[in-house]
């Protein structure tokens, strides 16, 4: 039943199973379908439950497919949709049948909506890294311009210190506190910054 995965059949952009890969995934014979078929005709709708197809749209479709010979051989081929295939298993009525549908369900006939679902959240997900990236690379910028601007202040401030204590020795504990406040206040600054730049990226 898994081989349906590798090779899925798609007709008017859903897909689709042929009459002999829904019996053998069903665990039943072709015979079984097609006369639960016949005795329930009305219940099933041409475009919605099955595609019949016939004459030259037929002969297009099997030579861009790989069938068994006896579907070769065939004048008509029906294709059953999920909803067709939904009437079978409720005309069947086994543990198997229902086992498999919902096996179907899950793996082959929603498997492009799940694929465009995770492509989706992966295009969400790049655009995510992205923004990050680019925030991060403007933290980055904003932090080494203060620091480098720290590093300067920070310079002229000991510049200021060794002049004041050369013209005059009783003006260092001044220097010191101005020197002490200047780089407590710079260090607040840069923590104030990195915390505003962690509470964006918990956003």
């Amino acid at each position: 039943m898994y081989k349906l995965l590798v090779n899925p059949i798609e007709q008017k952009g859903q897909r689709v199973l042929t009459t002999v890969q829904l019996a053998e995934a069903y665990g039943t014979d072709v015979k079984v379908i097609s006369k639960n078929f016949t005795r329930n005709k009305d219940r099933y709708i041409e475009g919605i439950h099955f595609y019949r197809l016939t004459g030259e749209e037929l002969k297009k479709f099997k030579t861009i497919r790989q069938f068994d010979e006896s579907s070769l051989r065939v004048n008509v081929l029906y294709l059953w949709t999920e909803k067709g295939a939904l009437l079978h298993a409720k005309s069947l009525n086994t543990d198997k049948a229902w086992e498999v549908y919902d096996f179907l369900v899950d793996t082959y006939f929603r498997a492009r909506q799940i694929e465009a679902y995770y492509n989706d959240m992966l295009v969400k997900i790049m655009e995510k890294l992205d923004k990050i990236e680019r925030k991060q690379e403007k933290f980055e910028k904003y932090v080494k311009r203060r620091f480098n601007l720290i590093h300067r202040q920070n310079k002229n401030i000991r510049e200021l210190f060794s002049e004041t204590l050369s013209e005059n020795n009783q003006a260092m504990f001044p220097a010191f506190i101005y020197i002490r406040q200047e780089i407590t206040d710079r260090h607040n600054e840069i923590v104030r910054i990195v915390k505003n730049i962690l509470s964006d990226y918990k956003e």
